[in-house]
């Protein structure tokens, strides 16, 4: 997050419009530099959607600072409970998910400097022995398990992965987004070509062996936010939950109000009308008003559908080609390091 605010606007602002419009249930946020005093001002501003809940290191407000935000109306938010392991780099809830089902998130901000990130998972490991295990772990781990995962490829310090490694043996917990996509590359993280132009996929969400199969939906794409940092983002659903499908078609919203589809609706809808005014006249099994009617909701349908496909923004058309080309290169294994 790199602070609240950017160029005098508040980050908030847009964190929620996010969670609204991606339909987040649960946010985890690194380098929120937040009090407590500006957390309950915050939960008081958005106290219809969002309920935040923070961790701070008390000396060093400044920087550090984890946050967990939570949707209101997608979560039992009011019946959370939080444990702070370690100020400001991780923060425990546990939020009741479906019957009597307990969801235990861990969010981590893990320090950059390699012996400091060694020592960090040293003493989450120690300091959560003896509680429950989290069923998800996510945020910046500001380190990377495998060379596949930098840019250029580079094993990061050696005692700091082992370490990373032995916390996630001992709470049983996977790397979800590798899981999915064994041997494909994407990034979280880049520098700028001044910085060295490094790219590094540091951000992750780690889950537990259970829920593995009933995860999907993994995504890394751009956050919305002014930070360098992509929007890591999964779906994760309780084992006993029964599969939904994606349901009905429905009419966009936006489709009604195109004067030319309405225009072409009516026109249809005349022909409709002497179509089975004529029908009663000389009925039969092909030519009737059940038929016809059927007929009209098809090329209606039709209409509604090829209308909200040409109706896709430019814009969007040209990020979705952008994200393929992205993905295309990055896992072109004939091209340098440096292109």
């Amino acid at each position: 997050m790199r602070g609240r605010w950017h160029n005098g606007t508040d980050k908030w602002n847009h964190i929620n419009q996010v969670i609204r419009d991606k339909k987040i249930g649960i946010m985890a946020i690194q380098e929120t530099h937040l009090s407590k005093e500006e957390e309950s001002k915050l939960d008081e501003t958005f106290r219809r959607r969002l309920k935040i809940i923070s961790s701070i290191d008390p000396e060093n407000t400044n920087a550090k600072g984890i946050a967990i935000v939570l949707n209101v109306q997608m979560t039992r938010s009011k019946e959370v409970t939080s444990l702070e392991i370690i100020p400001g780099r991780a923060l425990m809830i546990h939020i009741p998910w479906t019957k009597e089902t307990i969801l235990t998130i861990l969010a981590i901000y893990a320090p950059n400097e390699p012996s400091k990130n060694q020592l960090f998972w040293e003493e989450l490991h120690t300091k959560l022995e003896g509680k429950p295990k989290p069923d998800v772990m996510l945020g910046d781990f500001n380190i990377v398990e495998d060379a596949l995962d930098r840019l250029p490829c580079k094993q990061d310090n050696e005692h700091a992965t082992e370490s990373l490694a032995r916390l996630k043996l001992s709470l049983d917990l996977r790397d979800g987004w590798r899981a999915e996509n064994p041997n494909s590359l994407a990034f979280t993280f880049a520098q700028s070509h001044r910085q060295g132009g490094r790219q590094l996929r540091i951000d992750r969400i780690y889950i537990s062996e259970d829920f593995t199969p009933f995860s999907k939906e993994w995504q890394i794409e751009p956050s919305g936010i002014a930070t360098d940092h992509q929007l890591i983002s999964a779906r994760i659903s309780d084992i006993r939950i029964p599969f939904v499908g994606k349901g009905r078609w429905t009419l966009p919203l936006f489709i009604p109000k195109d004067k030319q589809v309405r225009d072409e609706i009516v026109k249809m809808g005349r022909a409709l009308q002497k179509d089975i005014t004529s029908s009663q006249s000389d009925r039969s099994e092909s030519n009737n008003p059940q038929t016809i009617f059927k007929t009209f909701k098809n090329k209606v349908i039709h209409l509604c559908r090829d209308t909200a496909k040409k109706s896709i923004s430019k814009i969007q058309n040209r990020i979705n080609t952008l994200k393929i080309h992205l993905k295309t290169c990055l896992n072109n294994h004939n091209l340098p390091e440096d292109e």
